[in-house]
């Protein structure tokens, strides 16, 4: 983060202020591919990456990320001569990660709130990706049932049920109330590795992979890395499957959730310890988070992300079909 609080998103990408939309994206996808953790590059580095191509492929956001920025002439948006780093970030409004140069949370709040619109735009004549009544619900698909055999596994019956208990309280406090999400339980992807989600969350241009289960009594710790269960290590496929739906949808920010259920009747069991200064609201990690916490972090990562009242119907297209639907 530190290499990134010195430069702009244009340099980021490696375009210069004046780039259009069509090279914004070509960048984007050149450097998502540099960065990639599978093929040498950071998490940190891909996370910088997605968040400049989120604020420079929208206008809006654009416009205000550069009535932020007070270049010097020649610069081409990093530390231009006679500007220290902490100039240039405080000019920018912060590092990548910040959002003072787009929108408030008040503002994500009423973004979130908005009617849905469709992308891309179609006709009669150019008929949408994903027929409109399936288009317009907000559920699809349920979690997938194991075999006989595996119905006598325990983790297996606790995946089921935490799947089932997190795809209800979804629609219940997060769907109702965020009319563009679109919740798709039970995918399965058609690639090499065979990736599966208990539950995907789509709104905009954000995708949220979530893995869960329910667990006994008894404190979680989570140090961004390592899950660990009354000091026995949790093992989760979710770090695997976020980078496996982030080449899939190379256009939007993926981001993975574990949801762990505790008692029914107290949605902030089990309790879950980080480390002191974890960062909780980083999208750089994968978030682990019991039921209390999880719609709240899953709707602020969602809202947060540019045009958040957009579906995507090419997007929705291939989530629905890796799902049965």
């Amino acid at each position: 983060m530190a290499e990134a609080a010195r430069q702009s998103y244009y340099d980021i990408l490696g375009v210069s202020p004046d780039a259009d939309a069509k090279d914004i994206k070509d960048a984007y996808r050149r450097a998502a591919r540099r960065a990639h953790p599978d093929l040498g590059g950071s998490a940190e580095r891909f996370h910088d990456i997605a968040v400049a191509y989120e604020t420079l492929s929208d206008p809006r956001r654009r416009e205000r990320y550069d009535a932020g920025r007070t270049p010097t002439p020649g610069a081409t948006g990093g530390t231009g001569p006679g500007r220290t780093p902490g100039a240039a970030t405080a000019a920018r409004g912060g590092t990548p990660a910040s959002r003072s140069a787009t929108r408030t949370s008040a503002e994500d709040e009423e973004a979130a709130r908005s009617a849905p619109d469709y992308l891309p735009p179609f006709s009669p004549s150019s008929p949408p990706a994903v027929p409109l009544i399936l288009a317009g619900r907000q559920l699809h698909g349920s979690p997938r049932q194991p075999g006989m055999f595996g119905r006598l596994s325990h983790g297996v019956r606790a995946r089921i049920d935490g799947e089932l208990r997190t795809a209800a309280l979804l629609e219940r406090s997060l769907l109702a109330t965020y009319p563009a999400a679109r919740l798709v339980n039970g995918v399965r992807f058609d690639d090499p590795g065979r990736t599966t989600a208990g539950s995907v969350l789509l709104a905009g241009y954000r995708i949220a992979v979530i893995d869960s289960f329910t667990a006994s009594p008894g404190n979680f710790s989570w140090d961004g890395r390592s899950l660990l269960h009354q000091g026995r290590p949790v093992e989760f496929q979710v770090p695997r499957a976020v980078r496996a739906v982030q080449d899939l949808f190379p256009e939007c920010n993926v981001a993975g959730w574990v949801v762990i259920h505790g008692a029914p009747d107290n949605p902030f069991s089990p309790v879950i310890d980080v480390p002191p200064g974890f960062d909780r609201a980083s999208t750089t990690r994968v978030q682990v988070v019991n039921a209390g916490t999880a719609v709240r972090t899953l709707r602020s990562f969602l809202s947060s992300g540019p045009t958040p009242n957009v579906v995507q119907l090419p997007v929705l297209a291939r989530l629905l079909a890796a799902a049965g639907s």
